[in-house]
C-alpha cells in the first residue's frame, strides 16, 4: 500500500510530506485548492510524461518520491524480473529537471519510463473523472472479464504469440517481394551463368593467346629477323660464334703463360655456352611457324569470346568474369534457398495460426462462462447505489481479425429502467449513472486483484446525498482487500474514511502554496461541517457532522 508521499517543487507545492494508512482514506478540500496536484504527481510515479511546465521553480528539479509497503503482495518475482532490487518498502522517485528532461529511479535504481510504468501500474490504480473516457475502449471490458475468469496469463500469452505471427507475416511478406524480383531475374541469369561456364574459362588464358596471336600474325617478320640472327651467330664465316671460338683458341695459347688469362678463357668459354643455349632457344626457332590459318582464326574467334564477355559484364579480365560466375550462382542458390525459407514460414505461419486459433477459442468460451456472473454482480452492485431496474447485456462476437484480447468484440448495452430497449453503455449513461457502474466495475476487480492501492477522483461527481452513503459503503467494504483513497466532495463520502486528509491553500511572501495535512477528530468535525453548510458553521452542521462521522 502507499505510506508516503513526498513532493517538492511541483505545481503550487513547495515542499510536501504525508503518511498514508491501511484501509479507507479520504482526501477533501475547497474547490481550486490543488487537490488533483496530488493525483498528477503520482501520476508521474507510475509513467506519465512530465514537461517542465510542472515545476513551480523553473530554476531547480522537481522531485517525486511514493513509498509502498508491499509486505502482504507477491511482488517480489516482478522486481526480480526486471533485474530491480526488492524491498517490503519500496520507493519510486521522479524526478523533473529544468530543461524538461525527467529521471526515473526504483529503489534508487535508474529505470526507463515503460519500466517505471509496468511497475507503477502494479502498486496504485488512479481514476481520474476522465477514466469514463477509457470504458468506452474494447480493452477495458477485456480486462475486466477476464479478470474475473482468471485468464490474464493466457490472454497474454496469446498477445504474444499474436505478434509473434505477425512478424512471421511480414517476414513472409518480405521474402515474397525478394522472391519475386529474384525470380524475375532467374531466367536471365541462368542464361548468363550458362554462358560463362560453357566458355569454359581459365587463369592466365587471355595473356596466353593475346600473345600467341601477336606472334603469329607477325611470324613473316620473327622468320625474317630469326634467319638475321642465324647469319650473324653462326652461320658466315665471320659469325658471332666463329669469332668467339678464334678467340678461345687464341686465349688457350697464352693462358698457359698467367692465370689471368686462363680465367678470362674461362668467361670465354661461359659465353660460348650461353651462346649455344641462345642458338637453341631462337634460332631454331623458325620452324615453330606454320603459318596454319585454322589455328589463327582459333585464336582470334576464341578472344574474341573472352572480350565480349567482359564487355557485357564491364569486367577487364577473366579473374573478373570468374567472380561474374561466382556470383551468378551465389544468386541463383538464394533463389532456391528462399523457396525453401517461404515454404518453411509458410508452415510455420500455419501452425502458429492454429495455436491462435486454438487459444481464442479457449478464451472466448471462458469469458462466455464469466459473464452471467458479471452481469449479476453490477446489475446487484448497481441495485445498492440506487440503479435497481439497471440491466446489462454483454456481447461477444466473433471478429474478422485477432486482436490482442483473441478473436472477440465486446458490445456493452445498457437499460437503465424495466422497458426501455438496450442501448450501447456510452450513449444512454449519464455521468452520475457512468460513476455508479464504474464503481461497481472497480468493486469487483478490487476481489481479483493483487493490488495494494486504488485511488478515486471525485468518483461521486454528479451523485446525490442519499447514494453517496451507498458509495462509500462500496468503498469501505473494498479497503478490505486494498487501500483506498477517495477525493470527495461529498461530506458522507468524508465521514466513512477511517482516515481524512484536508488539501488546502494558504500565502507565503505573496506566493500562493498548497499543503496536505490528516484531521484529527476535532478537526474532522470541522471539516465535515464546513461541506455541509460553508464556512459560516452552525450548530446543527457541526451535529450533522458528529452523526456522520459516528
Amino acid at each position: 500500500m502507499l505510506t508516503k508521499v513526498s513532493i517538492k517543487n511541483f505545481a503550487l507545492i513547495d515542499s510536501l510530506e504525508i503518511n498514508f494508512s491501511k484501509g479507507f482514506s479520504t482526501i477533501t478540500g475547497d474547490t481550486g485548492s490543488g487537490k488533483s496536484i496530488l493525483l498528477n504527481a503520482l501520476s508521474l510515479i507510475i509513467g506519465k510524461r512530465a514537461d517542465h511546465t510542472l515545476l513551480k521553480n523553473n530554476k531547480i528539479k522537481c522531485v517525486i518520491e511514493a513509498e509502498f509497503d508491499l509486505s502482504n503482495f507477491k511482488l517480489k518475482k516482478i522486481f526480480e524480473k526486471n533485474n530491480l532490487d526488492y524491498f517490503d518498502h519500496s520507493i519510486l522517485r521522479r524526478e523533473v529537471l529544468p530543461n524538461g528532461k525527467s529521471r526515473s529511479f526504483i529503489n534508487d535504481t535508474p529505470a526507463n519510463l515503460d519500466l517505471m510504468k509496468s511497475i507503477g501500474e502494479r502498486l496504485i490504480d488512479i481514476h481520474t473523472q476522465n477514466e469514463s473516457l477509457i470504458l468506452s475502449k474494447d480493452n477495458f471490458f477485456f480486462s475486466l472479464i477476464d479478470n474475473l475468469s482468471e485468464q490474464n496469463n493466457i490472454v497474454k500469452n496469446f498477445s504474444q504469440n499474436l505478434n509473434l505471427y505477425k512478424e512471421l507475416v511480414l517476414e513472409l511478406e518480405k521474402l515474397n517481394r525478394i522472391n519475386v524480383s529474384l525470380q524475375n531475374d532467374y531466367d536471365y541469369n541462368l542464361y548468363l551463368l550458362n554462358e560463362l561456364k560453357d566458355a569454359k574459362l581459365f587463369l592466365g588464358e587471355q595473356k596466353d593467346l593475346e600473345e600467341n596471336l601477336k606472334i603469329l600474325k607477325n611470324s613473316e617478320e620473327i622468320i625474317t629477323s630469326l634467319n638475321q640472327i642465324d647469319n650473324l651467330i653462326q652461320t658466315d664465316e665471320k659469325s658471332i660464334e666463329n669469332q668467339i671460338r678464334n678467340l678461345n683458341f687464341i686465349l688457350s695459347n697464352i693462358s698457359k703463360f698467367s692465370d689471368k688469362y686462363s680465367l678470362v678463357k674461362k668467361r670465354i668459354e661461359s659465353i660460348l655456352i650461353e651462346l649455344e643455349d641462345i642458338k637453341l632457344e631462337i634460332v631454331g626457332s623458325s620452324s615453330d611457324f606454320n603459318n596454319n590459318p585454322l589455328e589463327l582464326e582459333e585464336m582470334e574467334s576464341r578472344l574474341n569470346l573472352i572480350y565480349n564477355l567482359q564487355k557485357k559484364h564491364s569486367v577487364n579480365s577473366i579473374s573478373d568474369l570468374i567472380q561474374v560466375t561466382n556470383d551468378l550462382e551465389e544468386k541463383l542458390e538464394r533463389n532456391n534457398n528462399i523457396i525453401i525459407d517461404i515454404e518453411n514460414l509458410k508452415n510455420e505461419i500455419l501452425l502458429k495460426e492454429s495455436l491462435l486459433k486454438e487459444q481464442s477459442k479457449k478464451i472466448s468460451l471462458s469469458r462466455k462462462k464469466v459473464l452471467p456472473n458479471l452481469k449479476h454482480k453490477i446489475e446487484s452492485i448497481l441495485g445498492k447505489l440506487g440503479m435497481k431496474n439497471s440491466s446489462f447485456i454483454f456481447n461477444l462476437k466473433e471478429s474478422e481479425n485477432y486482436n490482442k484480447y483473441g478473436n472477440d468484440i465486446v458490445e456493452v448495452l445498457f437499460s437503465a429502467n424495466k422497458g426501455i430497449d438496450y442501448s450501447p453503455i456510452f450513449k444512454v449513461v449519464s455521468g452520475g449513472e457512468l460513476s455508479r457502474i464504474l464503481l461497481s466495475i472497480k468493486s469487483i476487480l478490487s476481489k481479483h486483484l493483487n493490488l495494494p492501492t486504488m485511488i478515486f477522483d471525485e468518483i461521486d461527481t454528479g451523485i446525490s446525498g442519499e447514494m453517496s452513503n451507498a458509495m462509500a459503503n462500496l468503498m469501505l467494504n473494498m479497503s478490505k482487500t486494498m487501500q483506498i483513497i477517495s477525493i470527495t466532495h461529498l461530506p458522507q463520502i468524508a465521514a466513512k474514511g477511517e482516515n481524512q486528509y484536508n488539501v488546502f491553500k494558504y500565502q507565503k511572501s505573496g506566493i500562493t502554496n498548497t499543503k496536505i495535512k490528516k484531521l484529527n477528530s476535532e478537526e474532522r468535525i470541522e471539516e465535515i461541517a464546513k461541506m455541509l453548510s460553508g464556512d459560516n458553521l452552525s450548530s446543527s452542521a457541526l451535529t450533522h457532522a458528529k452523526e456522520l462521522l459516528n
